[in-house]
C-alpha cells in the first residue's frame, strides 16, 4: 500500500493546481498495476475532495494519529504530519520554495524523510533552502495523462484562440495578460481569449474573478473539473498562456497542453523551460509586449504539425513518472 498523505488545511480539490493532478494521476497508474494506491486526508471527513476523483480510494482520518497506522508506504504532499510511519517515509515537495522564516518547519518535514522534487530546477532549490547536498533530492519529474496525448483536436477555427487555464492569482501572471489584451494588437478580430475561474477556492481567487466580470478582452468559462474535459479545452485551443511572475517548480499543464497538441507560450523562469515537449515559447515574466511577441511567434508557426504532436506525447508520460516514484520508493513490481 502507498499512502498519499494530503497536506493541512484545503481538501484535495480537482481543478486547483498541480499537486492534484500530480496526486490523482499516480494513485490511477498504481492501481491500473495492480498496486493498491490512496489518497489519505486529516480533519474534512468525506468533504475531503473525494466527490472531483471518484475512481481513487479516499480514506479520511480525524487525527494525525492514525497515520501511524498505515501499512506500507507513506508520502506526504508538501507538508508532514509530525507523527512516526511504520516505514521510513517520503515527502514530496510539488510547492516552491518557501519564505525563510518556515525555514525550521521545512527542515522538520524532510527530517528523516526521503525527500522527492518535481524539476532539476525545483531539486537544486531545495537542496539550497535545506542546506543537504543535491544528491539527496530525488526527481521524478511530472506527466500528462495519455487522455491528453489520444484527444483528437477539431478542425482550425477562423480565430486564433488563445487560453489562460491557470488559477486567477497574480503570481500565474493574469495581470501581465490582462495588461497584455490592451495593446491595440490584441483588440482585433484575429483573438479570442478564454479564461478558466481557477482557483475559486481561495479569497483571490474569487476577487481576481469579480474584477474579470463583464470584461470586455476575453471570455470566461468555469474551471475544469475533469482530465477528459481539461484535454478536450486544450485540443480546442491554439496557444495556452502560462507568464507566471515567480519560479513555478515544473508546471504540468504546459505538457498536457502541448501533448494536446496546442503551442505554449511561457515565462523563461524556474522549471517551466523543463516542461519543453518542442511546443514551447519562453518569453520574459512580467512583460505584456514580450507575451505578445511570443504569441505572434507561436502564430507564425502555424498548427502543431501530425509529427511535432507525436514528438511531445513521446516526453514526459505517465509510466516512465511512476517507473521513478516506485524507483525512489525502493518498491518492486
Amino acid at each position: 500500500m502507498i499512502s498519499f498523505v494530503w497536506p493541512p488545511g484545503e481538501p484535495m480539490l480537482a481543478g486547483t493546481g498541480g499537486s492534484e493532478t500530480y496526486t490523482a494521476g499516480h494513485v490511477r497508474e498504481l492501481l491500473r498495476r495492480g498496486i493498491d494506491a490512496q489518497v489519505v486526508t486529516i480533519g474534512h471527513g468525506t468533504k475531503d475532495g473525494r466527490q472531483d476523483f471518484t475512481d481513487i480510494p479516499f480514506v479520511a482520518f480525524d487525527n494525525a494519529s492514525a497515520i501511524s497506522d498505515l501499512p506500507g508506504t507513506v508520502v506526504f504532499v508538501n507538508k508532514a504530519y509530525p507523527v512516526s510511519t511504520k516505514n521510513k517515509a517520503t515527502i514530496i515537495f510539488h510547492c516552491s520554495i518557501p519564505k525563510t522564516s518556515d525555514h525550521e518547519k521545512y527542515l522538520a518535514h524532510a527530517a528523516g524523510k526521503t525527500i522527492i522534487a518535481t524539476s532539476v530546477y525545483s531539486g537544486q532549490q531545495w537542496a539550497l533552502y535545506l542546506g543537504i547536498p543535491n544528491s539527496k533530492i530525488n526527481i521524478v519529474l511530472p506527466f500528462a495523462d495519455p487522455i491528453f496525448s489520444n484527444v483528437k483536436r477539431p478542425k482550425p477555427a477562423k480565430k486564433v484562440r488563445i487560453l489562460f487555464a491557470g488559477r486567477l492569482h497574480p503570481e500565474k501572471g493574469i495581470y501581465t495578460i490582462l495588461e497584455m489584451m490592451h495593446q491595440k494588437d490584441t483588440q482585433n478580430k484575429d483573438f479570442s481569449v478564454t479564461i478558466v475561474e481557477a482557483g475559486l477556492h481561495v479569497e483571490v481567487g474569487r476577487e481576481i474573478s469579480r474584477i474579470l466580470k463583464n470584461y470586455p478582452y476575453a471570455k470566461l468559462i468555469p474551471a475544469q473539473k475533469s482530465v477528459m474535459s481539461m484535454a478536450q479545452l486544450l485540443a480546442r485551443s491554439d496557444i495556452l498562456l502560462m507568464p507566471s511572475v515567480f519560479a513555478e517548480p515544473f508546471g504540468m499543464l504546459s505538457i498536457e497542453a502541448q501533448h494536446a497538441g496546442c503551442r505554449v507560450i511561457a515565462s523563461n523562469i524556474g522549471g517551466l523551460p523543463e516542461t519543453n515537449c518542442g511546443l514551447l515559447t519562453l518569453v520574459s515574466p512580467r512583460s505584456p509586449v514580450a507575451l505578445l511577441t511570443g504569441i505572434k511567434q507561436a502564430i507564425a508557426l502555424g498548427s502543431a504539425a501530425k509529427k511535432e504532436r507525436d514528438d511531445a506525447i513521446e516526453k514526459f508520460a505517465l509510466d516512465e513518472s511512476v517507473d521513478d516514484l516506485l524507483q525512489v520508493l525502493n518498491i518492486h513490481a
